[in-house]
């Protein structure tokens, strides 16, 4: 898929989920939530695929443990990674393989939903340290 298909695959997505997002530098980005946690998510198309980068609202005060336990994370991940960020936020980076048009609006849909996922089931252990 081209990458614009790909983005309008993502806007049509967002918008039938009632989803407020804006565009910049070709950057899609909303806001997700699961009870009383929030986080950031931005999307960006690659060729054939979707990248998908969701960062947690708080920055760690020990990097040393964060990168630790971003490494255990990633090693229970079936995909994607936990990583810190350069200005020392935790960013969770996946991945929607979009070769193909059928069956991509779904694999956007299931990639979004295992990234917020992610997100919400490491965010106690992430948020204590």
């Amino acid at each position: 898929m081209k990458e614009e298909d790909v983005m309008h695959l993502v806007k049509a997505l967002l918008e039938r989920e009632g989803a407020s997002w804006t565009e910049e530098d070709g950057w899609l980005r909303f806001r997700l939530q699961h009870g009383a946690m929030l986080w950031e998510t931005a999307c960006r198309a690659a060729p054939g695929a979707l990248l998908v980068y969701a960062r947690y609202p708080f920055h760690p005060a020990d990097a040393a443990k964060a990168l630790r336990l971003c490494g255990e994370i990633n090693s229970r991940l079936v995909r994607g990674a936990m990583f810190p960020a350069e200005d020392g936020g935790l960013v969770y980076r996946c991945r929607a393989e979009l070769d193909d048009v059928f069956g991509a609006e779904e694999r956007l849909s299931e990639t979004l939903a295992y990234s917020a996922q992610v997100m919400a089931h490491f965010w106690g252990r992430l948020s204590g340290l």
